[in-house]
This record gives structure tokens, C-alpha cells and sequence, in this order.
């Protein structure tokens, strides 16, 4: 059971199972939100209900119904009847009906209430009803507030009914406050984004910088162990991958150095026995291709412990000091070689041997195969150049 609490899908189903029921709850407060009013249902105003009799009463009976369209809003339902509704004649002033619809009840505590509208109908006899209201309405009002939508009927004195009903307030305010309701929307679910991107990107970011940092240093700590179940599983399958590369990286480079320290054993007796062979020519090229050997040997290891050594380990030079020394050493032995830098020192982070090995194979090369070595450095921003160049008859036009 608590692998199903820590996964992630049940974290997501929980944030949204969470941001639901407060972004129910927040529509509902903004809805509800009470401003000294009625918080479920309204009365029409006295007012308003004796202009809408007046301007029914002076129209000619065919634009009637027109008017009562007219005056009947999203808010307030207007209904032209010919007579009050069975039982409750126009006998009286102000009564709160006992009959109607189904699901009506009486409400005498509210007939006092009505009697305003005797004043403002002018003596037109006037029914009251009201149906039964909701759960919220029962846990909203008091028993002097009605707890249910109410109809008022107003008797015209053409002999026909007008019957006036307010929709129920939960629904009005809901549109009237339709930006209130959409920010509060907004800024639900955006907390909820929040959370989530708290509760489970955080930890796949972070392991995705792990395995960005083991990409530049094969030494780099391992990917801490949080977040959900599926994450935590992935990072200690990452952290038992990163140790796997590390040691077959290790194993590669004791196993090329064994190898190569049994060559050299084969290789010098080689020279040894090259130095026997009476023939000049042939002892010569004998010894230069032992030594070729030897330097393939030399690549192959500054190759693989290259990728052993750890980025916090790797010194810094200065290209152009390193550069001038080793030519240096190799005018001693005759070759010819320039170099051409300006004044300014060139620093890298590079081990010495490896930039050493990459100078030699290139002067190596180019002396070979020419007469004349030219070393040029140049920096470029983040960048150092470092070319070398030969003055030799070059690749005959056949071979291109």
C-alpha cells in the first residue's frame, strides 16, 4: 500500500483530486459571497412589479404578450395568466399562499412582509407562493428569510394575472460576478501548476542535471534519491549505470596499459634485432617503423586515460609557453620548425602530456611529409587556434 501512496501517478490524481475541490469550493465562495442581501432568493422589488402592472394594464390585449416577453429577463420570469391559480381567488390584499405547484408550502411568517407591495399595486389584490428550497437554502437562511424561489401573483384590473418570479440568487450572482468566479479559476489552478512542479518536475530536473554533469566528469556526485517512487527508481538505476561506466572506463585503461607494457617488452627486442641487420637501408626503416609502433602505443593510452582522468585533476597551461618549449627541443634535434604567437600568454585547461602528444603528431606529420614546419597560434575570444602548416610538393594531381 505505501508503494501506491508514494507513486507518481497517485501524487498527480491527488493534486488534481485537491485543486478540484478548491476550485469547487472557491466558485462557490465567490457565488455566495454574502454583500447584505438575501444570499439564496430574492423578492422582486414592489416597484418594479407595479410598472411592469401598469405597462401590461395600458397596452392593448395583442401587445401584451409582447410587453411580458419584454420585461422577462435572465434574472426575472414574467407570466401573463388569465385568473389566479385554483383555490385563490382576488378576495384580499396581501396573503401568502397555502396551494400552487407541487412542492409549494405555506410561509406565514413572510406575510407582513408582502404588505409593501399593497401600497406600491395600488389596491390590485396581490397572491403569494413559495417553493421548497435546497440544502444550501436550509443551511443559509433563517425562518424569517424564505428559503425558496417565490412567485408573486398580481391581480390587473383587465381580469388577468401577472406572475413575476426571481431565479434563484446562487445562479445570478454567479453570472454578474463571472470575472471574479474566472480569476479565482485562474489562480487555483495555477497554484495547483505549482504544486506540481514542486511535488515532481523538481526531482526529474535535478536528475537531469546529474546525468548532465556525469556527461562532462565521469566523477561527478550521484543523483540524489527523492521524489516519487518511479523517480527515485529511475534515479538509482542512473546512479547504478554511472558506476557501471566508471569501472568498465577503468578496466579499459588497466587493460590497454598491460597490453601495451607487454609490446614495449616485444618492441625493444625488436630494436635489438634490428640493429643487427647488415643492410642499411633496411635497418633503418626496420627502426623507424619500431618506432612508429612505439608512438601508436603512446596514442593509445593518452587516448584512454584521457577519458579516466577527472575534470578537477586536469591542470591549466599556457598553450603558448608549452608550444615554444617543445620547439625548442625539437630545433635541437635538427628539424625545422618555426612558430609564430603574439606576446600575450594563452591559457587551457589541458593535461601537458596530451598537448605534447597532439604537437608532436602534427610537426611529426608535417616534417615528414615536407620540408618545413610552420606553428602558428591565435586566440579567438574563448577559442585557441593552433595550426601547423608544411612546405612540401604536396598530393600529386592523380591522387586527388
Amino acid at each position: 500500500m505505501g508503494n501506491v501512496f508514494s507513486s507518481l501517478l497517485f501524487r498527480v490524481a491527488a493534486l488534481f483530486l485537491v485543486g478540484l475541490v478548491a476550485l469547487q469550493f472557491a466558485i462557490l465562495m465567490a457565488a455566495m459571497w454574502p454583500d447584505g442581501r438575501p444570499v439564496m432568493f430574492r423578492l422582486v422589488d414592489p416597484q418594479d412589479a407595479s410598472e411592469i402592472a401598469e405597462a401590461v394594464e395600458r397596452a392593448p390585449p395583442e401587445l401584451r404578450p409582447a410587453i411580458v416577453a419584454a420585461v422577462s429577463t435572465g434574472s426575472t420570469t414574467v407570466e401573463l395568466l388569465r385568473g389566479f391559480p385554483e383555490g385563490e381567488g382576488p378576495e384580499g390584499e396581501g396573503r401568502v399562499a397555502t396551494h400552487g405547484n407541487a412542492g409549494e408550502r405555506p410561509a406565514p411568517r413572510l406575510e407582513e412582509r408582502f404588505r409593501l407591495y399593497a401600497q406600491a399595486l395600488q389596491g390590485r389584490p396581490i397572491r403569494v407562493q413559495v417553493r421548497k428550497g435546497t440544502i444550501f437554502s436550509h443551511s443559509l437562511q433563517s425562518g424569517e428569510i424564505p428559503r425558496g424561489p417565490i412567485r408573486i401573483l398580481v391581480g390587473l384590473r383587465t381580469g388577468e394575472v401577472l406572475a413575476i418570479e426571481r431565479a434563484p440568487i446562487a445562479l445570478q450572482q454567479l453570472a454578474n460576478r463571472y470575472l471574479v468566479v474566472a480569476g479565482v479559476a485562474a489562480g487555483v489552478c495555477l497554484l495547483l501548476l505549482l504544486m506540481l512542479l514542486w511535488q515532481v518536475v523538481r526531482p526529474i530536473a535535478r536528475l537531469a542535471q546529474a546525468t548532465r554533469a556525469f556527461r562532462e566528469n565521469i566523477a561527478a556526485p550521484d543523483a540524489a534519491i527523492e521524489g516519487a517512487r518511479e523517480v527515485r527508481a529511475l534515479a538509482e538505476a542512473f546512479n547504478a549505470m554511472k558506476h557501471r561506466i566508471s569501472g568498465l572506463i577503468g578496466d579499459r585503461t588497466r587493460m590497454l596499459a598491460a597490453i601495451a607494457h607487454d609490446l614495449r617488452t616485444y618492441l625493444t627486442r625488436l630494436r635489438l634485432r634490428a640493429d643487427h641487420i647488415a643492410d642499411d637501408r633496411h635497418r633503418a626503416r626496420s627502426i623507424e617503423d619500431i618506432e612508429e609502433m612505439g608512438r601508436l602505443l603512446d596514442d593509445i593510452l593518452l587516448f584512454a586515460r584521457s577519458d579516466a582522468i577527472l575534470e578537477n585533476e586536469v591542470p591549466e597551461i599556457d598553450v603558448r609557453e608549452e608550444t615554444f618549449r617543445y620547439i625548442e627541443t625539437r630545433r635541437e634535434t635538427g628539424d625545422d620548425v618555426e612558430v609564430t604567437a603574439g606576446s600575450e600568454s594563452l591559457p587551457c585547461r589541458c593535461s601537458p602530456l596530451t598537448f605534447r602528444r597532439i604537437l608532436a603528431n602534427l610537426i611529426d606529420n608535417a616534417i615528414r611529409y615536407g620540408t618545413r614546419a610552420r606553428v602558428s597560434l591565435e586566440s579567438r575570444g574563448t577559442t585557441i587556434e593552433l595550426a601547423v602548416t608544411d612546405e612540401g610538393p604536396g598530393i600529386a594531381e592523380e591522387l586527388i
